[in-house]
Parts: structure tokens; C-alpha cells; sequence
């Protein structure tokens, strides 16, 4: 149990941020229904092993619902995040990676997505 108490709030920032700087969270009038349901998939099923497709499909679910305006002008990029967590769950499912490793896999994912939309914002705005 001690694992979950050190990986869900690593999990949660990375989540957070990726979120925050992707425009993702700017659904419902900035009311964050859609950030919401997405935690609240990550709180229910947790980077851990045989969680992977339970929690993409949260996620799948939840995005769907909010639809690509909720999710902002990188929707793509969030798709491609939420493609690399199912990938990473899946390993860790498999036993390919540990937990920790999947963390650091998917917190690398979510930095390259983070990168690659901040040069976009830059590159509109200069």
C-alpha cells in the first residue's frame, strides 16, 4: 500500500501540469469538469499492475464526454499521452517494467509532451 501513497501524488502532478499547460483543463466555462473526471480515473485505478486498461478506459470515457474543445487546441497531443499511459500500464501489466519504471516512462511521455506543446505556444506567440 505504501507504493500507491508514493506514486499517486507523483502521478497527479504529472497529470496536473500536463493538463495546465495543454489548455486540457479549459472545459465546462473553466469550471474543470473534464480535469476532474481524468483524476478522478487516476485516484480509482492507479499506476499499477492489471489497471491499465481500466484506467484508459476511464480516461477514454472521460474525454469523450468533454469532446476535443474541452480538451483544447492539443488534443492530439493529450490523445498520444493517454496512448503512451495505456502502452506503460500494459508493460507494467505484462511485468515488462515495474511500477517505478513505468513512472519514470510515463513521466519522460508526459515532459516530451509538455516540451513539444510549450514550443508550439512560443513558436504562435513570439
Amino acid at each position: 500500500m505504501k507504493i500507491f501513497t508514493n506514486i499517486i501524488p507523483k502521478y497527479f502532478h504529472v497529470l496536473a501540469s500536463i493538463c495546465m499547460f495543454l489548455s486540457g483543463c479549459a472545459d465546462d466555462h473553466g469550471k474543470g469538469a473534464m480535469h476532474a473526471s481524468v483524476s478522478r480515473c487516476f485516484s480509482k485505478y492507479p499506476l499499477a499492475k492489471d489497471t491499465a486498461y481500466k484506467r484508459f478506459s476511464c480516461i477514454y470515457q472521460a474525454h469523450s464526454q468533454y469532446g476535443p474543445v474541452a480538451m483544447g487546441e492539443h488534443y492530439n497531443l493529450l490523445l498520444q499521452v493517454d496512448l503512451a499511459s495505456l502502452s506503460v500500464g500494459q508493460e507494467i501489466d505484462e511485468g515488462i517494467l515495474t511500477v517505478k519504471d513505468g513512472e519514470t516512462a510515463l513521466h519522460w511521455v508526459t515532459s516530451k509532451a509538455y516540451y513539444q506543446a510549450s514550443q508550439n505556444i512560443l513558436s504562435i506567440n513570439p
